[in-house]
């Protein structure tokens, strides 16, 4: 065990070496992953590699990924998701807080259609910050609203987070989706009772608005319809059964190309910078997906989620304490590293950690959700508050943080919740899966 331990931690130092070097993390992983293989396993299995890569490319559940990077790029590029924003402002926008509440919702549907938060909190973005800015809301609670509302796409499926967690622990993509659904708009709530709360704290943060006829109200419900049948393609076919996740992304893209064509919002410039997009940000994916494969082969063929294991168990620490230790690595790991490659790189060692301790496969995969939530918002290096950060202006990223730092509180309570009362994540899947 002893010597196991001394060759983990001998990789993890290089590792962290490569990293504050400022290496790309893929490559940092890749190239441990091959000096692993070549000094600490031998045997020449350094061929392996290549079975890693042809994996990677070959897979059925990661086709998905592109799929759904597409469908969120489409939605961004051809001004979809700014309908939606009108469409939903006249019933959000009457609760105390007003327009941060309609970033919440906005931020909610986007991550129903494409499970990226950086997109979600950028797109909501570009056009809601001018417009609070302009009515006089606090700059604070809408930088806050903006990124924190944003990470409800990395739980709200279809999450990416969800696919390459099922894809790696070989759990069930559907229904890790449909057990994101209760603790997705659980987290909603939560971050909505916190803006209500503070406005009513603190009537001075936001401006007063005029309430809004109800039959302009039903006007602006016809604006929500075209995204309406973008979320029953994909989540609906899911849940009937009638599609698997990969096809259901399929399905949504075609959705959406048939929304943009029929409202004359496809343009030969919009479809070529969705294609573009979509390409740079599914290389990224699938280049750390590779390096962190090659890392993990590794950790496996050493047995160090075994010893660790193990060695875990033999300390008789409660499930809680594990618990805790493992959020707070989450934590700390989530502050210096982006929040995918943060996901790949650990799986390999506290997924068999946390199945020896006798936690669910499904739980772990929303309790990941929530880690990979809270590192967008995790100064230093939280990409949700870059974005933000860059689409504001402000000199200063400690306005956008300090307004997110809420919402990271109310991702920890629902961490708790969902350690507690398990089935908040469960009972869903229970009921359409047997699961």
């Amino acid at each position: 065990m002893g010597d196991t331990l001394v060759i983990f931690m001998t990789l993890l130092a290089g590792l962290f070496f490569l990293l504050l070097s400022g290496m790309w993390i893929a490559v940092a992983l890749a190239l441990i992953g091959f000096l692993g293989l070549t000094f600490a396993v031998g045997g020449g299995m350094q061929g392996m590699l290549e079975v890693l890569q042809l994996r990677v490319v070959n897979s059925f559940v990661l086709c998905s990924i592109p799929l759904f990077i597409l469908l969120g790029n489409l939605m961004l590029h051809s001004g979809l998701m700014e309908s939606v924003y009108r469409g939903i402002n006249p019933f959000l926008s009457r609760l105390p807080g007003g327009l941060l509440h309609t970033n919440i919702g906005a931020c909610g549907i986007f991550g129903s259609c494409s499970g990226s938060s950086i997109a979600a909190a950028a797109t909501i973005g570009q056009f809601a910050m001018p417009v609070m800015r302009e009515l006089g809301y606090n700059r604070q609670l809408i930088y806050g609203s903006l990124a924190g509302g944003g990470t409800l796409s990395s739980m709200i499926p279809p999450s990416i987070c969800f696919i390459l967690y099922g894809a790696w622990v070989g759990e069930s993509v559907g229904a890790l989706f449909i057990a994101g659904i209760i603790p997705g708009i659980l987290l909603a709530l939560f971050f909505m009772t916190y803006i209500a709360g503070i406005s009513l704290l603190k009537p001075g943060l936001q401006p007063q608005h005029e309430k809004i006829p109800i039959r302009e109200n039903l006007k602006a419900l016809v604006r929500i319809i075209p995204v309406l049948f973008i979320i029953f393609a994909v989540l609906g076919t899911i849940y009937l059964g009638i599609a698997t996740p990969t096809e259901a992304a399929a399905l949504g893209v075609s959705a959406a190309l048939i929304i943009c064509v029929v409202s004359r919002k496809l343009t030969w410039e919009i479809l070529k910078d969705s294609l573009l997009s979509t390409v740079k940000t599914t290389t990224m994916v699938f280049f750390i997906l590779v390096g962190a494969m090659a890392f993990s082969m590794v950790i496996s063929m050493l047995k160090i989620p075994e010893v660790l294991s193990l060695w875990v168990v033999s300390l008789e620490l409660g499930k809680w304490t594990v618990f805790v230790a493992i959020v707070c690595i989450y934590i700390v790991l989530g502050a210096i590293i982006d929040p995918t490659s943060m996901m790949l790189m650990t799986l390999s060692v506290t997924y068999p950690l946390m199945m020896k301790m006798g936690f669910n496969s499904i739980w772990f995969g929303v309790c990941m959700a929530v880690f990979v939530e809270m590192a967008v918002i995790t100064p230093p290096l939280g990409l949700n508050l870059f974005v933000i950060h860059s689409i504001s202006g402000e000199k200063d990223i400690a306005v956008v943080t300090r307004g997110s730092m809420p919402y990271f509180v109310c991702m920890i309570v629902l961490l708790a919740l969902l350690y507690f009362f398990p089935q908040i994540a469960l009972w869903l899947p229970h009921q359409f899966l047997g699961q």
